[in-house]
């Protein structure tokens, strides 16, 4: 939004707090607010281009792994750069001036992006979102994300400890059957020489959907179920307990 839009008085108490520069370093958009993914995504190229030692590599998996054994039924972090897709479930962004704190009710992933003129710290071990620093162009949030552990499941989208993730996010409002509508759209390039022999682009997107709700998701709950079975073991049910009626 322009300055000359601001309300009067707003302007009036940016500008004698420090003047038109501190107006225009705060005029970036906010994105915060609970999500839900948009129909909105592509891929390219369509097929992975992979080397021909990761396509290898490849054919090795096809040929031993099974849906079975897919890393989300044992709870396993999707990471970056797979995690934009947002899959089925809400997705809730907080933003501050030194940086942005995403939470995905899917696998209760979390992910900190570091403003970069905020003394960002550095990442001690590689992790399934990596460390992200970010910068504005205009009202485009630029970030680049390094420091991912390998992702090594040939049956989604693999990274080697060489990927490397560069997004721009901006915000559009498009006009649907319901209304209008926010939409932030994540432009993201995947770089990994090791696994890809050019980089990847993907675009996801996510509606603005203040009216929506984070639910628990509870991955790890049919692991334990599991495990007590095979133990023999059956917890007790403290809601068959006497008292506690209103």
């Amino acid at each position: 939004m322009s300055i000359r839009n601001w309300p009067f008085g707003t302007l009036a108490l940016v500008l004698a707090a420090g003047g038109p520069s501190l107006a225009l370093a705060q005029a970036h958009p906010d994105f915060s607010g609970l999500y839900f993914p948009f129909r909105e995504r592509s891929q390219t190229p369509r097929d992975l281009p992979y080397t021909a030692t990761a396509k290898k590599l490849v054919e090795q998996y096809q040929a031993k792994f099974t849906l079975d054994d897919d890393p989300g039924r044992y709870c396993i972090w999707p990471g970056m750069p797979r995690a934009i897709w947002g899959a089925p479930f809400s997705v809730e962004i907080n933003q501050r001036a030194q940086d942005v704190s995403i939470y995905w009710e899917g696998y209760g992933m979390y992910r900190k992006i570091y403003m970069a003129d905020h003394n960002p710290p550095k990442q001690l071990i590689p992790s399934a979102m990596g460390h992200s620093v970010a910068h504005w162009e205009g009202e485009t949030l630029v970030i680049e994300t390094s420091q991912l552990k390998p992702y090594p499941y040939m049956s989604r989208m693999a990274t080697s400890s060489a990927a490397k993730v560069v997004e721009r996010l901006h915000m559009e409002e498009r006009d649907l059957p319901t209304g209008k509508a926010k939409v932030l759209v994540n432009e993201l390039v995947l770089t990994d020489p090791k696994v890809y022999t050019e980089p990847v682009k993907i675009m996801a997107t996510l509606q603005l959907r203040p009216d929506l709700s984070l639910i628990e998701y509870t991955c790890t709950d049919t692991l334990w179920d599991e495990y007590l079975v095979g133990r023999g073991l059956e917890l007790p049910d403290l809601d068959a307990l006497p008292g506690g009626e209103e």
